[in-house]
């Protein structure tokens, strides 16, 4: 693999040659290599990286279905490197699939806590941006989802960042769908605006879903930092600190 050293930055196709970028590496310049499609779908040899691509497309595109229903907090919260881990955890999913044959592993429900813990932003958590517990609870006889936040002082608690004068907690809930055509989207309440200076009592809050639900079911909380100019609270910009994780999947 070549790298570009000179001052012209290309992308793409040039003949044979294929330009690109890579984060970690730079510009660099490539050729063709490997086998090609028509041989890696139809040689014997390659019968393992048939069953590998068919098991990966298939984790793709839960993936996908994931991002559809979150896409709003995930835009929110998330960073540039949560598609990819998402993809990777459902690939492992996958992989618990101890029924179907290799190549033919699907992602089943019963298998879905290994989402629990996903940190949308890979460079915070809710453990750095607050330092006591935030439990939650799915009653499925009201279908009511909770987060119990406790009294807290945030000059104690809370990891204050620069030019933050307020943050805010939210919790998030959804049912998990493997169907296309219905993607049901989160419930989501976030609190008021607390001050960083001064004891805040501690609060509830609740979101519904539906009741008697069969579903395995996603619980989020999230917390971001604002600043306060006037009586307009301003999200920090580009802030890198905006936590969210999947605290609970709750599996009937």
């Amino acid at each position: 693999m070549a790298k570009q050293k000179s001052f012209i930055k290309m992308q793409g196709k040039v003949g044979d040659l294929s330009f690109s970028k890579s984060r970690t590496r730079g510009y660099e310049v490539r050729t063709p290599g490997g086998a090609d499609r028509q041989r890696i779908m139809t040689d014997p040899n390659f019968q393992r990286t048939r069953e590998n691509m068919a098991e990966f497309g298939s984790a793709a595109a839960v993936a996908k279905l994931i991002r559809t229903q979150l896409n709003n907090l995930m835009l929110r919260f998330g960073d540039k490197t949560l598609r990819n881990r998402l993809t990777s955890i459902v690939h492992r999913i996958q992989k618990a699939d101890d029924v179907g044959a290799r190549g033919e592993r699907v992602f089943k429900p019963e298998n879905s806590g290994l989402l629990k813990g996903l940190e949308f932003n890979v460079g915070s958590s809710l453990t750095f941006m607050f330092g006591l517990d935030l439990p939650v609870a799915l009653d499925r006889t009201t279908g009511e989802v909770t987060l119990a936040i406790p009294t807290f002082d945030p000059q104690r608690t809370a990891t204050l960042l620069p030019g933050a004068t307020h943050m805010r907690f939210t919790l998030a809930a959804v049912e998990q769908t493997l169907d296309p055509l219905l993607i049901p989207r989160p419930e989501v309440i976030e609190s008021a605006y607390i001050p960083l200076i001064g004891e805040h009592p501690g609060e509830i809050l609740k979101v519904d879903l539906p009741v008697d639900s069969t579903k395995v079911v996603y619980i989020m909380v999230g917390i971001d930092m604002f600043q306060q100019v006037n009586s307009v609270y301003y999200s920090l910009m580009d802030n890198p600190y905006n936590a969210m994780s999947i605290v609970e999947v709750d599996i009937p």
